[in-house]
């Protein structure tokens, strides 16, 4: 389904707030709000945060950092690039590229965009509900828990962090 009026969505409420693999995320924009036709959320970071190598099949991703800074990888055709960005840079990662992420500045906050949506229940059933607006307490990550469910959404992690 497509949606071609205008949507308007309401302000995150907690229950959209989930703890996922060391950082806070909040769906800002949900599927569901626009047909499916994209997803928006804000991700909250630690420094030194680096998600592992993956791969979308079905969707691209674009992240626009908000505060602080990131240093994104990706491979295409076995050709890795590393690109630092900071406020307000963006990059766009396509479906079936390797890619992944480093958090290099505290208080980093980035938005996640997808297209289609639907990518952030990935996130959700990974994760866990956030009771505050806050990073989670460090914890190792669940990474049988994380391939597993990532499988579920078409994404397949590769490995650990670049680097």
């Amino acid at each position: 389904m497509t949606t071609t009026e205008p949507t308007s969505v309401p302000a995150a409420a907690p229950g959209d707030l989930h703890w996922f693999d060391g950082f806070l995320l909040k769906v800002v924009v949900p599927a569901e709000a626009t047909g499916g036709q994209l997803s928006v959320c804000e991700q909250r970071h630690p420094v030194g945060y680096g998600s592992p190598v993956h791969v979308h099949e079905r969707e691209d991703q674009t992240l626009v950092v908000l505060e602080g800074a990131i240093t994104a990888w990706s491979d295409p055709s076995g050709n890795a690039t590393e690109r630092t960005l900071g406020p307000g840079d963006s990059v766009f990662l396509p479906r079936g590229v390797p890619h992944a992420f480093r958090v290099d500045a505290e208080d980093t906050r980035l938005l996640e965009i997808n297209t289609p949506g639907g990518f952030e229940k990935f996130h959700i059933d990974a994760g866990e509900p956030a009771d505050e607006e806050r990073l989670p307490d460090p914890a190792p990550p669940d990474l049988d828990k994380l391939m597993r469910v990532a499988a579920d959404y078409g994404c397949q992690v590769l490995g650990p962090p670049p680097g």
